[in-house]
């Protein structure tokens, strides 16, 4: 299986770089040499990230899915500052194997102070683990990538976003004819309910909410994962016990960084790790992993008190919010996934 879906990945990234059109993002179809023709449901997506190991787990499964093609990484000061979350996505690539654009974007919020969380994520963003680095970083910014690769993928272009929603708040304000060419975009962070910097923001909305607000009040077609459904999507020890038993060039590194999020969580009272970005990953994959509903959604941007916190709007609703996942769907999905770099 890893290896076949090595090859459809393969094959899509020459296509979209001979031929655009040629990687569609509906299906495709695969004939094996027995003869035997698989049709396969891929969706063409970029990924604006700020590694971060949750990032790290989440950029890992989307490599090894068959059901994405990944056409770039971008990536945003948040966890870590932009230059470290640049390098570490390009770092991931090369653990991991993979030859994919990685294009540097925003080196801090549109208004205010730079937040981060190396407390959570290590000085260097993952768990202090050094990888080795190959390939260069795109002379493209983020912006740049983003908006060519959405006009030239025709409206069949998805955005997967983890980190703080600063580049989309970029190509959106720059590049306003761009949001028809979103196909959707699916983001990690925000809360309907508690937060968790403080009692009303979650991270991400928190560290740029101007950007977050701006996103949600875009008309871009969004699913939400936020912190009302990602608390609930869970990394068990046993699992960690698991993983780490089947050893490897790849996953020996990616472990020793569970490993250092896990001392967090500790810290907390927890065992086990609260999967925020690897859900939002998974969702694309498999729709069927959550429920949730529509709003129509703002954020607090003036209050200090109360800055980042997500506000229920009577506008019309283009924001699914996911309110529920299905723990025995989402675990044995994120689990074969990291399996295939089983050495």
């Amino acid at each position: 299986m890893k290896r076949w879906k090595t090859h459809i990945g393969l094959l899509l990234r020459y296509c979209a770089k001979m031929h655009p059109a040629m990687a569609p993002g509906g299906h495709v179809i695969v004939q094996l040499s027995s003869g035997k023709e698989y049709r396969v449901s891929v969706k063409q997506v970029i990924i604006d990230c700020d590694p971060g190991i949750d990032d790290a787990l989440a950029l890992f499964a989307a490599f090894a899915s068959d059901r994405l093609f990944i056409r770039g990484i971008t990536t945003v000061a948040g966890n870590v500052p932009v230059t470290l979350t640049a390098r570490n996505a390009l770092a991931l690539c090369t653990l991991a194997g993979q030859d994919i654009e990685v294009a540097s974007g925003a080196t801090g919020p549109l208004e205010g102070e730079v937040h981060t969380a190396s407390d959570v994520h290590g000085q260097n963003g993952l768990g202090d683990v050094e990888l080795p680095l190959t390939g260069q970083i795109s002379t493209r910014g983020a912006d740049q990538l983003l908006y060519e690769e959405l006009i030239k993928a025709g409206g069949e272009l998805e955005i997967i976003a983890l980190g703080p929603l600063t580049n989309l708040a970029i190509l959106l304000e720059r590049h306003p004819d761009v949001q028809p060419y979103i196909k959707k975009l699916t983001l990690m962070g925000g809360s309907l309910g508690r937060g968790n910097v403080t009692p009303f923001a979650e991270f991400n909305f928190y560290a740029d909410p101007l950007a977050a607000d701006r996103v949600l009040r875009s008309g871009v077609p969004i699913v939400m994962f936020g912190l009302d459904v990602t608390n609930h999507a869970l990394l068990l020890p046993d699992q960690i016990d698991e993983i780490e038993s089947w050893g490897g060039p790849v996953l020996t590194p990616l472990v020793q960084m569970i490993r250092f999020y896990q001392k967090f969580y500790k810290s907390k009272g927890m065992d086990g790790l609260k999967m925020h970005d690897p859900l939002a990953v998974a969702g694309v994959i498999d729709s069927r992993l959550t429920e949730g509903q529509a709003y129509a959604l703002g954020v607090e941007t003036k209050d200090r008190d109360t800055l980042g916190k997500v506000c229920i709007l009577e506008d019309p609703r283009t924001v699914h919010v996911c309110l529920k996942v299905h723990q025995e769907k989402f675990s044995p999905l994120f689990m074969n996934l990291l399996k295939s770099y089983q050495m």
